[in-house]
């Protein structure tokens, strides 16, 4: 194998040459479908969903402070994603950026990474769908679905007086199937129906700031006691308990020690326990876990006097628990960059691009901020509710007041919130698509099955069925937080290299034309690269190693067959006719 040609680059030359050939996406929008695209893509989960969990778990009310250091490297990603969208309209957003910087190599591995980001990400919506749903029905009509049926099976649901042990997300899988039958239909329907969804969606999240803003009350933000935080690892909940700590074994509690490890150090004390408090301790994590990889460094003794100095009742879980509530909040931001990824559907590339990508994340960034301060303002963070925090603030609020107005807004709310996340998901699954279409064009996937457009509907129709299916499976079965913290540290890899790789072509190919410049790129890029890597440090050391799992698979995935069939040095032939008959 000749080693030097996995860094073989795709020329810009070639990329533009290829808008221009046969098996074309259709070119059909424009700046506003581009900005719906965004926003339908950004306001979702994150804002319905993960602004309450990670408020309550994670930050407290400092979460409105990590949405602001999400919202700083989102910025300059943005920037610079713009420039390269601009300059390179075509499928394939990081991707394709990669393969004209840094090579084939590092483009595989981006491309196979965005597969955390985008197709992980509608596993995780589609299990927050569930959350919503029942709320909704709840709200309506009084019954909820059976917790058998609204969690993976490694979650166990722990009650007041019980534990259900789930069988499946059945909700998540339902929608997902409908989600791929749309999508299959093509992208003009797709985008007049996220259009709708979106113009209900930002109405909703509207209706929640203007009429949470009468029921906020500022001790919320500034007077609930460090202390009455809720325990996220072993440590706290040892300090909060010393009875069960003066009966531990020597050595049984340190600093790697999970709430599992203590138990199953101490089977005396694992016995004594009932079933809802075994089940809450074994749910905890290590001391070093808020500290990600930094903690594992070592580095923790050097910061722990500033997340100490940090603590209090705004930023209960201190620095740590800020910035780890920033790494994990950058999930509701990923859907703007999905923008780059419709370029080569966009009519007017170079102008609508930078529109769409800057104006979405702007416009979402301002209504995360207006919502976290509602949310944390209208109860006590560690009373949120993390499933459906926004509906089930203001249906509580509706049973202590027995007002009928507010419950007729919950209901509301969690219509919004169902409209809300099922555009993310049209979205998100459009872009994965468009990721595995571009691979397969350059032959490092094969385009029998991901390279095929279908002749009437203009969509890679195999790909989006293909992609379904395991989306389905995924948010059915696999839990969401480690969902959750897999697609941050994807997207954050992702945007950092994308910020890397603008800084590399400017040195390299200074002539080419940029319909777009990214503002101070040498500041701005080099900025944007250190920002996201110091919020995937903060990320637990597990994440990490799933993802050095994930990108291990990766790579052999591209020896035994990318290496052997890209493009650049192997030209494909053109797909037979019976590859694109509507009967295939």
């Amino acid at each position: 194998m000749n080693w030097s040609a996995l860094w073989q680059r795709k020329s810009l030359e070639t990329l533009l040459a290829e808008m221009h050939g046969d098996n074309r996406l259709h070119r059909v929008l424009g700046p506003v479908s581009l900005t719906s695209l965004g926003v339908g893509a950004i306001i979702g989960a994150g804002i319905f969903a993960m602004t309450g969990r990670v408020a309550a778990e994670d930050a407290g009310p400092a979460v409105m402070l990590s949405f602001v250091v999400a919202g700083v490297a989102c910025a300059l990603a943005a920037l610079c994603y713009s420039e390269f969208a601009a300059m390179v309209p075509v499928a394939g957003s990081a991707y394709t950026y990669t393969y004209a910087t840094l090579g084939e190599l590092l483009a595989w591995i981006i491309g196979w990474d965005l597969i955390l980001e985008y197709a992980m990400a509608c596993a995780v919506v589609s299990a927050h769908w569930t959350h919503y749903l029942d709320e909704f029905l709840y709200i309506v009509s009084g019954w909820h679905i059976p917790k058998v049926l609204t969690s993976d099976p490694f979650t166990p649901i722990v009650m007041a007086d019980q534990v259900i042990q789930p069988w499946f997300n059945l909700p998540a899988m339902l929608i997902i199937a409908a989600v791929t039958v749309v999508l299959v239909i093509g992208i003009r329907e797709s985008a007049m129906t996220n259009t709708l969804l979106v113009i209900v969606k930002v109405a909703v999240v509207l209706f929640v700031i203007v009429m949470g803003l009468g029921y906020i009350n500022s001790s919320h933000w500034t007077g609930i006691p460090v202390e009455q935080r809720k325990v996220s690892n072993l440590g706290d909940y040892l300090q909060q308990n010393p009875s069960i700590a003066s009966q531990a074994k020597p050595g049984s509690i340190t600093p790697f020690a999970t709430g599992k490890d203590f138990l199953a150090a101490n089977p005396e004390i694992a016995q004594k326990l009932s079933e809802v408090e075994h089940a809450r301790l074994s749910a905890l994590n290590n001391d070093v876990k808020k500290w990600g990889l930094l903690g594992v460094l070592g580095v923790k003794q050097w910061l722990q006097p500033f997340d100490d100095f940090a603590r209090c009742p705004f930023i209960p879980y201190g620095l740590s628990g800020m910035m780890m509530g920033a790494a994990l909040v950058f999930f509701a931001y990923i859907g703007f960059d999905s923008i780059s990824t419709h370029s080569e559907e966009a009519v007017n590339p170079q102008r609508d691009i930078p529109i769409g990508i800057l104006t979405s994340l702007g416009v979402c960034t301002v209504l995360y901020l207006l919502v976290a301060a509602v949310i944390t303002g209208m109860e006590p963070y560690p009373q949120i509710d993390t499933g459906a925090p926004i509906a089930a603030a203001f249906r509580k609020q509706a049973d202590a007041t027995s007002s009928p107005l507010l419950r007729a807004s919950a209901g509301l709310i969690a219509t919004g919130a169902l409209a809300g996340m099922t555009s993310v998901l049209l979205v998100t699954f459009l872009s994965q698509a468009r990721i595995f279409l571009a691979m397969a064009r350059d032959g490092l996937l094969p385009r029998n099955i991901f390279g095929v457009v279908h002749p009437r509907f203009k969509t890679p129709h195999r790909s989006t069925i293909l992609t379904g299916c395991v989306i389905a499976v995924s948010g059915g079965l696999l839990p969401i937080r480690l969902l959750e913290e897999m697609v941050s540290i994807g997207t954050l890899m992702a945007f950092a290299l994308v910020c890397l790789s603008v800084v590399i072509l400017r040195i390299t190919r200074p002539e080419l034309s940029r319909p777009f410049r990214c503002p101070a790129v040498y500041v701005v890029a080099p900025l944007g690269a250190l920002v996201n890597v110091a919020m995937m440090l903060f990320l637990p050391i597990d994440t990490w190693l799933r993802l050095v799992i994930w990108l291990g698979i990766g790579i052999a995935m591209y020896l035994m067959f990318g290496v052997h069939h890209g493009t650049l040095r192997h030209p494909a032939p053109p797909l037979p006719e019976s590859a694109i008959t509507p009967e295939a």
